[in-house]
């Protein structure tokens, strides 16, 4: 019986380690739970270059559902798209993030380059505690939450956020 509930245990935290959005895991927060990671998460340990983060995380988690497709860039505040009208341009957002401020918060960068605790994309992610932000930020209002909101308001896997971090420490080069 002890086994059954063990292994229905087991089964139960692996479930919760999978996205609504694609199947990608979501960061546990025991970061000592070894659970199997979706292969866009594994794909994602070895990129921090900015062509991969919009093609494998800002398309299918940021601009599909309409909040940074261009289209409803008032309602989403800023633009991930990396094709528009068909042309694919890698380096598109680069503009949009890179010493952007931030609409929620206009004191604050959307990212500044080699500094990720003063990135507010990465607090808006989940990556980054407000605490920890540099100076401490305030968490996002309620009405507005975290980012991603497509998977339920999880945040995206810890690898996709590093890729994304990894990014911003190298400078947050546009190609």
């Amino acid at each position: 019986m002890s086994r059954l509930v063990v292994l229905a245990g087991f089964i139960a935290l692996s479930a919760c380690r999978i996205s609504l959005e694609d199947g990608s895991a979501i960061t546990p927060v025991d970061s000592s739970v070894d659970a199997p990671l979706s292969p866009s998460c594994m794909e994602a340990l070895t990129h921090s270059d900015l062509a991969f983060i919009e093609t494998k995380i800002f398309a299918p988690s940021c601009t599909f559902m309409g909040c940074h497709n261009g289209a409803a860039t008032a309602a989403g505040r800023i633009d991930l798209r990396q094709t528009v009208n068909m042309v694919t341009t890698p380096g598109r957002t680069a503009p949009f993030l890179v010493n952007f401020d931030s609409a929620l918060d206009p004191s604050r960068k959307l990212v500044v380059p080699g500094q990720p605790n003063q990135s507010f994309l990465l607090m808006m992610m989940q990556h980054i505690a407000p605490a920890d932000m540099s100076p401490p930020a305030a968490a996002p209002d309620p009405q507005i939450g975290y980012m991603p909101q497509n998977v339920g308001g999880k945040p995206l896997c810890v690898e996709k956020r590093d890729a994304i971090q990894r990014w911003i420490m190298a400078g947050a080069p546009a190609t």
